[in-house]
């Protein structure tokens, strides 16, 4: 099998709901999703909201070039789908990666945000346009954006702790995203701006998951928080729109809060937070 381009890209953890006030955050952590473009068509699991053909539809429409005959993907994830974890953003940057290295196009960030924003707005799995989500997938650093913008919508970058993340993965349909619920709770949201500026980060994860729980009236998830900030200290938040709930650690932590995790009957996945810069990597061997 011929492979004409690779990429990969992060997923990430929220730390601002961009429809609290129309600003997002999120960070990066040290999750993965590799894609390659290939020759034939292949057609990978996982895409249920057809991404990847949506996107190489606009990137024809744009007549930016591509390889002769049938095309087609493959693709390697540690993310889990349908989360909270940016894994849509992830799939889509990874994609124009391997596009742009299999056909040497070098786009703008703007053009690449515009890109996905857009695609993945018309495919219903971002109602904001996840533009957070996507600076969160393109560089390993923590970003605020203003999710109205057109372009990348940077509006300044913030400094975040390196912590043991686990990620609490719990067996339930997404909470009604109800945008009146999260307009009602605007003064809070807009609060946590100020503390993502004012150098408090972990306050406003906290305060951003209390804020989105409650806007998803997803009691269980409060719960699930409060008990594992009770029992160990470890702020816990809801990331995106859930189901999952990030919990962040200390090393010494990690074992204590996933052996409490496991007699509860949770299921988790052990990452970390991500903000290094890697040169060089291996790609994906697909053959």
């Amino acid at each position: 099998m011929k492979v004409y381009g690779s990429g990969r890209a992060h997923g990430g953890i929220s730390l601002l709901h961009a429809l609290g006030c129309g600003n997002g955050c999120s960070t990066p952590i040290d999750l993965w999703t590799y894609v390659g473009l290939v020759e034939g068509s292949s057609v990978p699991d996982g895409d249920e909201h057809n991404l990847l053909n949506s996107l190489l539809e606009v990137w024809k429409e744009r007549d930016l070039p591509l390889p002769s005959g049938e095309l087609g993907w493959l693709v390697k994830s540690d993310i889990p789908i349908g989360m909270g974890l940016k894994s849509s953003s992830a799939l889509l940057m990874a994609a124009v990666n391997a596009l742009s290295t299999g056909n040497s196009v070098i786009l703008t960030d703007n053009v690449i945000f515009n890109l996905i924003s857009t695609i993945q707005t018309k495919a219903s799995c971002s109602i904001s346009g996840g533009r957070d989500d996507i600076a969160c997938s393109h560089f390993p650093a923590t970003w605020i954006v203003d999710a109205n913008a057109t372009g990348t919508g940077i509006i300044e970058q913030i400094d975040f702790p390196e912590k043991e993340v686990i990620i609490v993965l719990r067996d339930m349909q997404k909470g009604t995203v109800d945008l009146q619920s999260f307009e009602d709770l605007r003064p809070r949201f807009e609060q946590i701006v100020l503390k993502l500026k004012n150098g408090s980060p972990i306050d406003a994860f906290r305060m951003n998951g209390q804020a989105v729980a409650e806007a998803l009236k997803d009691q269980e998830a409060l719960h699930i928080c409060e008990d594992i900030e009770l029992r160990f200290g470890c702020p816990a938040a809801i990331s995106g729109s859930g189901p999952a709930i990030a919990v962040l650690c200390e090393p010494k932590q990690t074992e204590t809060v996933k052996q409490h995790l496991k007699s509860e009957g949770l299921e988790f996945i052990h990452t970390r937070t991500h903000h290094g810069v890697e040169l060089h990597w291996e790609r994906e061997e697909w053959e």
